[in-house]
Protein backbone atom coordinates (compact mmCIF):
# COMPACT_ATOMS: atom_id res chain seq x y z
CA UNK A 1 0.00 0.00 0.00
CA UNK A 2 1.53 3.48 -1.10
CA UNK A 3 1.33 6.18 1.27
CA UNK A 4 -1.08 8.13 -0.63
CA UNK A 5 -3.13 5.17 -1.34
CA UNK A 6 -6.88 5.05 0.20
CA UNK A 7 -7.74 1.94 1.24
CA UNK A 8 -11.24 2.88 2.35
CA UNK A 9 -14.30 5.93 1.15
CA UNK A 10 -16.73 6.62 4.23
CA UNK A 11 -20.29 4.95 3.13
CA UNK A 12 -23.38 4.75 4.52
CA UNK A 13 -23.88 6.37 7.89
CA UNK A 14 -21.98 6.05 11.01
CA UNK A 15 -24.06 5.28 14.83
CA UNK A 16 -23.47 7.59 17.37
CA UNK A 17 -20.16 7.21 19.06
CA UNK A 18 -19.68 6.18 22.52
CA UNK A 19 -18.41 8.83 24.63
CA UNK A 20 -16.97 10.12 28.20
CA UNK A 21 -20.46 11.05 29.22
CA UNK A 22 -21.41 7.16 28.30
CA UNK A 23 -18.87 5.81 29.36
CA UNK A 24 -19.50 7.79 33.22
CA UNK A 25 -22.96 6.50 33.05
CA UNK A 26 -22.50 3.29 32.26
CA UNK A 27 -19.21 2.79 34.57
CA UNK A 28 -20.14 5.06 37.60
CA UNK A 29 -23.63 4.45 37.91
CA UNK A 30 -25.35 1.93 39.88
CA UNK A 31 -27.51 -0.53 37.81
CA UNK A 32 -30.97 0.97 36.89
CA UNK A 33 -33.12 -1.31 34.18
CA UNK A 34 -36.26 1.11 34.62
CA UNK A 35 -34.17 4.35 34.09
CA UNK A 36 -31.21 3.06 31.90
CA UNK A 37 -28.66 3.80 34.22
CA UNK A 38 -24.99 1.67 35.15
CA UNK A 39 -24.91 -1.59 32.77
CA UNK A 40 -28.29 -0.89 31.14
CA UNK A 41 -27.07 2.07 29.57
CA UNK A 42 -24.81 0.02 28.26
CA UNK A 43 -27.13 -2.97 27.02
CA UNK A 44 -28.85 0.02 25.30
CA UNK A 45 -26.05 1.08 23.44
CA UNK A 46 -25.09 -2.40 22.52
CA UNK A 47 -28.16 -3.27 21.19
CA UNK A 48 -29.05 0.07 19.35
CA UNK A 49 -25.74 -0.34 17.49
CA UNK A 50 -26.77 -4.05 15.92
CA UNK A 51 -30.35 -2.85 15.20
CA UNK A 52 -28.89 0.47 13.26
CA UNK A 53 -26.70 -1.61 11.15
CA UNK A 54 -28.90 -4.81 11.09
CA UNK A 55 -28.43 -4.91 7.09
CA UNK A 56 -24.93 -3.84 6.97
CA UNK A 57 -24.11 -6.66 9.45
CA UNK A 58 -26.21 -9.16 7.60
CA UNK A 59 -24.61 -8.14 3.93
CA UNK A 60 -20.98 -8.26 5.38
CA UNK A 61 -21.36 -11.29 6.71
CA UNK A 62 -22.75 -12.77 3.65
CA UNK A 63 -19.57 -11.39 1.66
CA UNK A 64 -17.56 -13.21 4.03
CA UNK A 65 -19.32 -16.60 4.34
CA UNK A 66 -19.57 -16.26 8.00
CA UNK A 67 -23.10 -16.54 9.85
CA UNK A 68 -24.41 -13.05 10.82
CA UNK A 69 -25.10 -14.32 14.48
CA UNK A 70 -20.86 -14.16 14.75
CA UNK A 71 -20.03 -10.99 13.25
CA UNK A 72 -23.42 -9.33 15.24
CA UNK A 73 -22.36 -10.93 18.27
CA UNK A 74 -18.88 -9.36 18.13
CA UNK A 75 -19.86 -6.25 17.30
CA UNK A 76 -22.24 -6.21 20.23
CA UNK A 77 -19.21 -7.09 22.53
CA UNK A 78 -17.29 -4.55 21.44
CA UNK A 79 -19.36 -1.46 20.96
CA UNK A 80 -19.05 0.47 24.10
CA UNK A 81 -16.19 0.46 26.78
CA UNK A 82 -13.83 2.66 26.08
CA UNK A 83 -14.94 6.65 24.52
CA UNK A 84 -14.37 6.13 21.02
CA UNK A 85 -12.77 9.70 20.53
CA UNK A 86 -10.13 8.60 22.73
CA UNK A 87 -8.60 5.33 20.53
CA UNK A 88 -7.24 7.62 17.86
CA UNK A 89 -5.25 9.26 20.69
CA UNK A 90 -4.14 6.27 22.10
CA UNK A 91 -2.35 5.67 18.74
CA UNK A 92 -0.63 8.65 18.08
CA UNK A 93 0.74 8.06 22.20
CA UNK A 94 1.90 4.54 20.92
CA UNK A 95 3.07 5.68 17.50
CA UNK A 96 5.67 8.62 19.80
CA UNK A 97 6.54 5.76 22.11
CA UNK A 98 7.55 3.33 18.86
CA UNK A 99 9.66 6.12 17.03
CA UNK A 100 12.24 5.47 20.09
CA UNK A 101 11.95 1.94 19.15
CA UNK A 102 12.20 1.84 15.30
CA UNK A 103 9.45 -0.26 15.09
CA UNK A 104 5.72 -0.63 14.99
CA UNK A 105 4.84 -3.29 17.25
CA UNK A 106 3.20 -1.62 20.00
CA UNK A 107 1.01 0.96 17.81
CA UNK A 108 -0.45 -1.87 15.53
CA UNK A 109 -1.93 -3.19 18.58
CA UNK A 110 -4.03 -0.19 19.45
CA UNK A 111 -7.73 -1.14 18.59
CA UNK A 112 -9.70 1.51 16.51
CA UNK A 113 -13.72 1.46 15.81
CA UNK A 114 -17.04 0.71 17.53
CA UNK A 115 -16.10 -2.81 17.02
CA UNK A 116 -12.68 -2.76 18.14
CA UNK A 117 -9.77 -4.11 15.98
CA UNK A 118 -6.21 -3.97 16.11
CA UNK A 119 -4.75 -1.89 13.24
CA UNK A 120 -2.32 -5.13 13.27
CA UNK A 121 -5.19 -7.72 12.16
CA UNK A 122 -6.51 -4.78 9.70
CA UNK A 123 -3.33 -5.33 8.06
CA UNK A 124 -3.16 -8.40 7.87
CA UNK A 125 -6.71 -9.14 6.51
CA UNK A 126 -6.01 -6.71 3.69
CA UNK A 127 -2.68 -8.17 2.83
CA UNK A 128 -0.33 -6.12 4.42
CA UNK A 129 2.70 -6.80 6.12
CA UNK A 130 1.55 -4.57 9.58
CA UNK A 131 5.51 -3.92 10.02
CA UNK A 132 5.75 -2.26 7.03
CA UNK A 133 3.20 -0.31 7.74
CA UNK A 134 4.40 3.85 7.82
CA UNK A 135 2.80 6.26 11.19
CA UNK A 136 0.62 7.70 7.79
CA UNK A 137 -0.62 4.52 6.92
CA UNK A 138 -1.58 3.29 10.60
CA UNK A 139 -3.05 7.10 11.04
CA UNK A 140 -5.34 5.99 8.08
CA UNK A 141 -6.82 2.64 9.16
CA UNK A 142 -7.47 3.99 12.40
CA UNK A 143 -9.73 6.89 10.31
CA UNK A 144 -10.95 4.04 8.27
CA UNK A 145 -12.06 1.88 11.03
CA UNK A 146 -14.02 5.34 11.94
CA UNK A 147 -16.50 4.58 9.61
CA UNK A 148 -18.89 2.07 10.41
CA UNK A 149 -19.14 0.23 6.78
CA UNK A 150 -15.63 -0.27 6.71
CA UNK A 151 -15.27 -1.32 10.08
CA UNK A 152 -17.76 -4.19 9.53
CA UNK A 153 -16.60 -5.07 6.74
CA UNK A 154 -12.81 -5.81 7.97
CA UNK A 155 -14.01 -7.54 11.13
CA UNK A 156 -16.11 -9.59 9.33
CA UNK A 157 -13.00 -10.73 6.56
CA UNK A 158 -11.10 -11.36 9.80
CA UNK A 159 -13.37 -13.45 11.55
CA UNK A 160 -13.43 -15.24 8.74
CA UNK A 161 -9.67 -15.81 8.48
CA UNK A 162 -9.84 -17.05 12.04
CA UNK A 163 -12.64 -19.96 11.22
CA UNK A 164 -10.31 -21.05 8.56
CA UNK A 165 -7.14 -20.56 10.94
CA UNK A 166 -8.72 -23.40 13.19
CA UNK A 167 -10.88 -25.07 10.58
CA UNK A 168 -9.40 -24.72 7.18
CA UNK A 169 -11.84 -27.50 5.35
CA UNK A 170 -14.95 -26.19 6.92
CA UNK A 171 -18.01 -24.36 6.08
CA UNK A 172 -17.57 -20.83 7.65
CA UNK A 173 -21.23 -20.09 6.98
CA UNK A 174 -22.73 -22.92 9.45
CA UNK A 175 -20.67 -22.81 12.24
CA UNK A 176 -20.90 -25.24 15.33
CA UNK A 177 -20.79 -23.66 19.13
CA UNK A 178 -17.16 -24.71 19.37
CA UNK A 179 -16.45 -22.96 16.55
CA UNK A 180 -18.24 -20.14 17.26
CA UNK A 181 -16.09 -20.03 20.81
CA UNK A 182 -12.98 -20.61 19.43
CA UNK A 183 -13.76 -18.01 16.62
CA UNK A 184 -14.38 -15.59 19.07
CA UNK A 185 -11.50 -16.37 21.68
CA UNK A 186 -9.17 -16.19 18.79
CA UNK A 187 -10.85 -12.43 18.26
CA UNK A 188 -10.08 -11.40 21.48
CA UNK A 189 -7.12 -13.77 22.52
CA UNK A 190 -5.33 -14.07 18.91
CA UNK A 191 -4.03 -16.97 17.07
CA UNK A 192 -1.16 -18.14 19.69
CA UNK A 193 -2.28 -20.54 21.85
CA UNK A 194 -3.04 -23.74 20.41
CA UNK A 195 -6.27 -24.68 19.33
CA UNK A 196 -6.28 -27.70 21.84
CA UNK A 197 -5.83 -25.04 24.41
CA UNK A 198 -9.23 -23.61 23.58
CA UNK A 199 -11.22 -26.75 22.95
CA UNK A 200 -10.02 -28.56 26.62
CA UNK A 201 -11.17 -25.23 28.27
CA UNK A 202 -14.50 -26.02 27.00
CA UNK A 203 -15.04 -28.78 29.21
CA UNK A 204 -13.08 -27.41 32.37
CA UNK A 205 -14.78 -26.45 35.33
CA UNK A 206 -16.49 -23.36 35.32
CA UNK A 207 -14.12 -22.11 38.06
CA UNK A 208 -11.00 -22.93 36.83
CA UNK A 209 -9.09 -20.36 35.56
CA UNK A 210 -7.95 -21.57 32.01
CA UNK A 211 -11.91 -20.89 31.19
CA UNK A 212 -10.93 -17.57 30.71
CA UNK A 213 -9.07 -18.16 27.82
CA UNK A 214 -12.52 -18.63 26.54
CA UNK A 215 -14.49 -15.99 27.79
CA UNK A 216 -15.03 -13.83 24.68
CA UNK A 217 -16.46 -17.09 22.82
CA UNK A 218 -18.45 -18.70 25.60
CA UNK A 219 -20.44 -14.98 25.65
CA UNK A 220 -21.12 -15.50 22.17
CA UNK A 221 -23.20 -18.77 22.82
CA UNK A 222 -24.82 -16.99 26.19
CA UNK A 223 -25.83 -14.35 24.12
CA UNK A 224 -27.26 -15.94 20.95
CA UNK A 225 -30.98 -16.06 21.52
CA UNK A 226 -30.47 -12.15 22.52
CA UNK A 227 -28.57 -11.61 19.41
CA UNK A 228 -30.94 -13.45 17.05
CA UNK A 229 -33.96 -11.42 18.60
CA UNK A 230 -31.88 -8.01 17.72
CA UNK A 231 -31.22 -9.43 13.81
CA UNK A 232 -34.73 -10.90 13.19
CA UNK A 233 -32.69 -14.47 12.74
CA UNK A 234 -35.15 -17.18 12.89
Amino acid sequence: MENNELICKPEGKNFRRWDFLDYTIARWHEDDPVNYWGDAYLYLYKDSFIRFHKETITKYAHIAKIPALLLADVAWQEAGGKPDNLKPQVLLYRQLTDSFRSNNDYSNRVSIGIVAIQIRAVAETLGIEPRSLSTRQQLQIGRCLQDDDFNLKVVALHLRELVEYDYPDSNTDILTDEQLILAGSRYNRGIERQKRDFIDAISLPASDQRRNYISYGLAIIKRKDRIKKLMGIH
